[in-house]
C-alpha cells in the first residue's frame, strides 16, 4: 500500500506521479512550487477568516474528499456544515490527490453542481 490507499489504486498513483514529475520539471515550476509551499504556512492562521466569510456569504459549496485521505482528519468534510449548513459532500475512491484516481467520478459530481442554482 501507499499510505492507506488500496493496492488497486496504486498503479494509477504511480502513473500520475510520473506525469507530475514531468510537469514539475518544466521551466519556472521550481519557483512556483516554492512560493506555493511557502504560502502554506499561513493556512491555519487564515482558517477563522475563511470560516467567517463562509458563515456570512453562505456560498453554494461542493466538498469532494478522498476516502483514503491521510493528510487531514476524516471528519473534515462534514465540518464544513458548521459554517455552511447545506454543502454537497461526497467521499470518492481516492486519497489526498483524489483527482489522480477519481477524475471521472469527480467530474460527474461537478457538472450537475455547476448547473444548479442557489
Amino acid at each position: 500500500m501507499i499510505g492507506s490507499v488500496p493496492i488497486v489504486l496504486q498503479w494509477e498513483i504511480r502513473r500520475c506521479r510520473s506525469d507530475e514529475f514531468g510537469f514539475l520539471n518544466q521551466p519556472g515550476q521550481v519557483e512556483i512550487q516554492s512560493d506555493l509551499f511557502y504560502d502554506y504556512r499561513t493556512n491555519v492562521e487564515n482558517y477563522p477568516g475563511w470560516q467567517a466569510w463562509m458563515r456570512e456569504k453562505q456560498p453554494r459549496l461542493l466538498v469532494i474528499w478522498g476516502k483514503y485521505e491521510s493528510s487531514f482528519d476524516s471528519a473534515e468534510p462534514e465540518s464544513y456544515r458548521r459554517d455552511v449548513p447545506n454543502p454537497e459532500v461526497h467521499i470518492v475512491d481516492g486519497g489526498h490527490f483524489a483527482l489522480d484516481t477519481a477524475a471521472d467520478e469527480i467530474a460527474a459530481l461537478i457538472g450537475p453542481f455547476m448547473k444548479t442554482q442557489k
